[in-house]
């Protein structure tokens, strides 16, 4: 008889190791090696193996094309972020912060399919039926077509589209909570999420059934789980937001079937969380006119153009040593600039705390937005306010050099909707832009240009 394994498996990556440890070797998290003794006897073995008959290789050219069909999910934002909707047989997982709205979202898309596509099956491994339904009241989710199941089992759910393959949608809420009793580990544990998923990409592949995840995050903004999660679905999506502001943020973080550098604007209502038609003038609609460190700059998300506010704020240093703060873009970022400006300008910031904010509580990583934090903290510097009608885009190098932007013209053209009537852009932009007589149009090549005309 086959002598058992027994090795320890780190819940947070994945790795092995032959003996526990308190911290894991490879992932530095602390207390996260658990036991696993395998069996290995011929009876156990290949027990959840998910492998079909073996192949053989063939040429590229000779591989039949399948066509996918996308079910749009009538909320325009969502299927933006997704490609243009759900594919058949794909596995969705969405995570994001407790009480951000992932299950509210969720069952307004069942809702959604049941009206348009057939029957849907809401599993719940979190909350009962009964519970469920009170949501679903307040959203005015209540469809004939949309079937709950409160069952943590997830061989019932197995068992049951087994007999029912007429589904449109499948939703898991949670990943963490669903489990197969057979394993011989808690709900949650590695080996449970792993192996769940692995039965539900199976499930999805054979029935063309699209699926989605729903799953929890941890302190650090991640998907809770082993990485191999993210690896087996199809999309991962990530619902971003705070408590202290109504709106929400969908971004892909992996898309096997679209962009990854889409984005998805919405708002927390109490009938729901609803997408915003025009996020530009959702995230400025609040400026404040005639202060000084405010500029509002147009910033690429995917394929969109989005207008933020850039607010700086520049104070005496209240200690020996300056505060450099920045929410909403990267720290280094901001001191880099800073760097800049007093190498190619002669500012000296020594004695100044620098305070950097992107209101609303976005976050840019878009090189573009280099000149807007020039504009913002040369303004508060001076303390003098920048006109409300003026719009700043470009990238500043190391020189001091402001170099050219991508997608010019589209964030010129969100501009004129909102009314701006003055933009300073890269002069390497400016070379192939006709005259605008709704816009005046500023080039400027080095940040001592720009600044001469700002001020």
């Amino acid at each position: 008889m086959a002598k058992a394994k027994k090795y320890y498996l780190c819940q947070e990556c994945g790795s092995k190791s032959v003996n526990w440890m308190g911290k894991c070797p490879n992932c530095g998290s602390w207390d996260s090696l658990e036991e696993i003794i395998e069996d290995n006897s011929n009876t156990n073995k290949n027990k959840y193996d998910l492998r079909r008959e073996e192949k053989e290789p063939q040429p590229i050219t000779k591989v039949s094309s399948v066509k996918r069909q996308r079910y749009q999910t009538n909320i325009t934002e969502l299927d933006r972020v997704l490609g243009g909707g759900v594919v058949s047989g794909s596995l969705i997982l969405i995570g994001g912060a407790p009480g951000i709205g992932k299950s509210t979202l969720i069952l307004q898309v069942a809702s959604l399919f049941s009206q348009k596509y057939g029957k849907t099956l809401y599993l719940s491994g979190e909350e009962s039926a009964s519970q469920l339904k009170m949501r679903a009241e307040r959203l005015d989710c209540m469809e004939e077509n949309l079937n709950i199941l409160d069952e943590r089992d997830y061989m019932v759910l197995e068992n049951h589209i087994a007999q029912n393959k007429d589904y449109a949608l499948i939703v898991v809420d949670s990943i963490q909570t669903v489990h197969i009793p057979e394993i011989d580990a808690a709900p949650g544990n590695l080996t449970q999420i792993k192996e769940v998923t692995n039965r539900l990409v199976k499930l999805a592949k054979t029935t063309g059934i699209p699926v989605v995840l729903i799953g929890h995050v941890t302190k650090e903004g991640e998907l809770a789980g082993p990485r191999v999660l993210e690896h087996l679905v199809d999309t991962v999506l990530q619902f971003e937001g705070d408590n202290y502001h109504m709106y929400r943020m969908l971004r892909a973080k992996k898309n096997r079937f679209g962009s990854t550098n889409e984005i998805g604007v919405f708002e927390m209502k109490k009938n729901g969380i609803k997408e915003v038609a025009n996020p530009s003038s959702f995230f400025i609609n609040e400026r404040s006119a005639d202060v000084s460190g405010s500029i509002i700059t147009p910033v690429l998300e995917g394929s969109r153009v989005l207008l933020v506010e850039v607010q700086s704020l520049v104070t005496d240093a209240a200690f020996p040593s300056p505060q450099r703060l920045a929410k909403g873009v990267d720290y280094k970022r901001l001191s880099l600039l800073l760097a800049v400006l007093e190498k190619r300008l002669g500012a000296n910031f020594k004695e100044h705390d620098v305070n950097l904010n992107i209101t609303g509580g976005i976050d840019v990583e878009e090189p573009g937005l280099d000149l807007a934090i020039i504009a913002a903290v040369v303004s508060s510097y001076k303390d003098k306010p920048l006109a409300n009608d003026l719009a700043v885009i470009g990238e500043v190098g190391l020189g001091g050099e402001v170099r050219a932007v991508g997608q010019i013209e589209k964030r010129i053209n969100e501009l004129k909707k909102l009314s701006f009537k003055k933009v300073i852009i890269p002069a390497a932009n400016a070379n192939n832009l006709a005259f605008d007589p709704e816009l005046k149009i500023d080039a400027v090549k080095d940040i001592a240009e720009f600044v001469k005309i700002i001020l």
